[in-house]
């Protein structure tokens, strides 16, 4: 709250000396705050004062794509699936160099089950090579090639977002469950040593675990990766497939 109270005294001393004027500098500036203030308020959940900010910077400029890719959020946030969509794509076409409003335009597409169109966000994405969040957006593509049943696609962006950050959580476990399938026990233990090396356990983690113990006819790991699931997630599809197992 303070840093948000700190950005509301620059946004009143840079209206202050900025409007009314024809300065593009200062209105873009003035437009810059209100995106950033609306973004924290929306981040820590106060959505009145979020819409508040970020409907004063497209009272500046009705085409901010800041401000419009803002709104999207706010939209998606309250499940105004139609604005959030039609926020998001004013902001792209505004520009169409906003990787940051494609990579959450394409997590919104995907939360909506749209996964062909996530799809073919997500590649466009990680066709900008210094985009900070590359390698998610690899697991995003990886994710909806997945959903669409191309498992070479999803493979190759899979190891595309490891080869760019080795620790990418979600990259390895879905690779590890690659493996899995395919039956190529050795890989999918590789990945999830990895995983457990940098993230929490899931109940796709502690699942795979016992699977993989049991392939091992390790019943001691595989008890303990059971009684992991049990206790920590009880009510997660996984503990129940493992309950129903009779743990073999």
């Amino acid at each position: 709250m303070k840093k948000l109270g700190m950005m509301a005294v620059a946004l009143m001393l840079v209206a202050g000396c900025a409007l009314p004027t024809s300065s593009v500098v200062d209105q873009q500036r003035a437009i810059e705050t209100y995106v950033q203030l609306g973004l924290n308020y929306l981040g820590s959940g106060q959505r009145d004062q979020a819409r508040f900010n970020l409907l004063k910077a497209l009272e500046l400029d009705r085409n901010a794509p800041e401000a419009l890719h803002g709104m999207a959020l706010l939209y998606q946030s309250e499940g105004e699936v139609a604005l959030a969509e039609q926020n998001f794509q004013r902001a792209l076409s505004q520009d169409r160099d906003f990787t940051q409003a494609r990579m959450n335009f394409a997590r919104f597409l995907f939360l909506e089950g749209r996964f062909d169109r996530a799809r073919a966000e997500y590649l466009r994405v990680t066709q900008d090579a210094n985009y900070r969040l590359r390698p998610d957006a690899f697991v995003g593509l990886g994710l909806s090639e997945l959903e669409l049943g191309n498992r070479e696609g999803a493979r190759l962006a899979l190891n595309r977002a490891l080869s760019l950050n080795p620790n990418q959580a979600t990259a390895l476990i879905e690779a590890a469950e690659l493996a899995w399938d395919e039956q190529d026990y050795a890989q999918a233990r590789n990945y999830l040593d990895r995983f457990e090396r940098v993230a929490r356990q899931t109940p796709a983690s502690l699942w795979l675990g016992v699977r993989l113990a049991w392939t091992a006819q390790d019943r001691d790991r595989a008890a303990s990766y059971g009684l992991a699931l049990t206790q920590i997630y009880p009510d997660s599809n996984e503990a129940l497939l493992y309950r129903q197992s009779g743990d073999p």
